[in-house]
């Protein structure tokens, strides 16, 4: 059984866009489930996928039900057949990867793929793996408490990762980070990200979610 999760903070940031992907999810015989939270029991078996579109949606469901497979929006549909991807006539778009996404080899790539089958043009950001560490403003506070008791091995990895920052601080360096980005519109394909790039870069780029370009 598929099941799509579609993130209650990418449905309150995007709601029309959510209710897009909601009504395409239900018109390939996928399941489309509430917030993860609660949601994730509704895997029981090894047969069981969940399509997400959330970091932290994804390590929740992968830590409390391993039998399921879990990947992202982006790997299920650059796997799908006839799947009607727009036209952006070849733009130019720099990606933005999600520090909590650094080990998914498998969702970068597929993010990466359907930009290309929408005719972008990807613009890949130059620096080590430290200098492009970003997460929006993930990493400037203590992971919640909600997040460490439904998957504490994971999120006290990223944990370790936290500097904390004030809003002010936080506000800096989004604003100074963004600087580097050079095309007029920024992708990313992580909730916090985008907020993260939105509250940074400055004005003339636009930040756009990976979802949102696939169903415009």
């Amino acid at each position: 059984m598929q099941y799509y999760f579609p993130s209650c903070k990418f449905t309150q940031m995007k709601p029309e866009t959510s209710e897009k992907i909601k009504r395409f999810m239900e018109s390939e015989g996928v399941r489309v489930v509430g917030c993860c939270r609660p949601g994730h029991k509704a895997l029981s078996g090894w047969n069981d996928i969940a399509i997400t579109v959330c970091e932290s949606c994804s390590i929740i469901i992968g830590e409390n039900r391993p039998a399921a497979r879990v990947i992202s929006l982006y790997e299920w549909i650059d796997g799908l057949t006839g799947f009607p991807f727009p036209d952006y006539k070849g733009e130019r778009i720099t990606l933005q990867d999600c520090y909590r996404a650094k080990a998914k080899a498998a969702e970068k790539e597929a993010v990466r793929n359907v930009l290309r089958k929408m005719n972008m043009e990807v613009v890949e950001l130059s620096g080590t793996e430290e200098e492009l560490r970003f997460d929006g403003t993930f990493l400037f506070s203590p992971i919640s408490a909600g997040n460490l008791a439904l998957a504490p091995r994971r999120f006290a990895e990223i944990q370790k990762a936290i500097t904390e920052k004030t809003a002010e601080e936080a506000d800096a360096w989004l604003k100074e980070y963004c600087w580097r980005f050079q095309t007029k519109r920024v992708a990313c394909y992580c909730n916090s990200c985008f907020a993260g790039l939105k509250q940074g870069l400055p004005e003339g780029k636009t930040a756009v979610h990976v979802a949102e370009l696939l169903f415009p």
